[in-house]
């Protein structure tokens, strides 16, 4: 299962609009309108060009939920294939883990080892519902694996 994350900056209506979800379960983020402001998000960021909505007379409103609603359509019509197989939020979350990993075992398991383990681990995580919880969980699935005599993530 894949989350599309929808951010702006000042949550005046156009992330509601498309239904936003939390920042560390997005495996795609969509931003709309802020920039260099934009909120940091540990996935694949595309940039919508929206018009902040607050102050809007209610018809500008409704033309910016149009256009919402069609660059949402646009992204299921068209995107989706890259969506579902876009691997950055879970190279950023690897990232993020091999450093302790290599501390801990770099001087008893190769590079390979070490990547490997924690990779097929946090595969593990990818359809979690929930991924503020995955990273200390993979990581100490990995490390007990590391531990073992043989590394088997499949047991771990």
């Amino acid at each position: 299962m894949r989350h599309v994350l929808f951010v702006c900056t000042q949550n005046a209506g156009r992330s509601q609009m498309a239904e936003v979800e939390m920042q560390l379960r997005a495996d795609w983020a969509i931003t709309m309108g802020c920039g260099a402001a934009c909120p940091y998000v540990p996935a694949r960021v595309e940039d919508w060009a929206i018009p902040d909505p607050a102050g809007q007379p209610l018809e500008r409103v409704r033309e910016i939920r149009d256009e919402i609603e069609a660059l949402v359509r646009r992204l299921v019509d068209v995107d989706l294939d890259a969506i579902r197989t876009d691997r950055t939020a879970h190279e950023l979350r690897l990232a993020a883990m091999l450093p302790p990993l290599v501390r801990e075992f770099g001087d008893d398991r190769t590079s390979e080892e070490i990547r490997s383990c924690a990779d097929a681990i946090l595969d593990a995580y990818s359809d979690a519902t929930v991924h503020s919880f995955v990273q200390a969980l993979a990581l100490r699935r990995a490390q007990a694996c590391l531990r073992a005599e043989i590394c088997d993530p499949s047991v771990a």
